[in-house]
């Protein structure tokens, strides 16, 4: 009976040992990027200053109100990673680049939009 006891105990370790254990894949998010002028942008939102950047956090009755002019192109399934990085890509410091993510992480959808010179860039969640 010990022996039988030992063997299981023995086939148990190797089981676990020889399993390979995925590590889980990173959380993704759908997002959307899009440009626009500065004076497309204005008539809708209103002014954004250049080297400026604007947050809002959309209802999701506003969000679906638009989901469906939001075209495929822009349509995005991106990791943490990936949206810090477009932050950092249109000038936004680390911490900033942080902040902004994790803010539109934390919340069901928004809007940030950055304008440089006459362009303005945005990530809708």
């Amino acid at each position: 009976m010990r022996k039988v006891w030992l063997l299981g105990l023995v086939m148990a370790a190797l089981w676990f040992v020889g399993c390979k254990h995925e590590p889980e894949p990173d959380p993704t998010y759908t997002v959307w990027t899009d440009t626009d002028t500065s004076d497309a942008f204005q008539s809708v939102f209103g002014e954004l200053k250049d080297g400026f950047y604007m947050r809002a956090e959309l209802t999701n009755s506003l969000f679906n109100e638009i989901a469906p002019s939001l075209p495929n192109e822009d349509k995005h399934t991106w990791t943490e990673n990936q949206i810090y990085d477009w932050f950092i890509g249109r000038g936004f410091g680390n911490a900033e680049a942080n902040r902004e993510k994790a803010w539109l992480l934390t919340i069901n959808h928004g809007l940030i939009a950055s304008r440089s010179g006459n362009i303005v860039y945005m990530i809708i969640k």
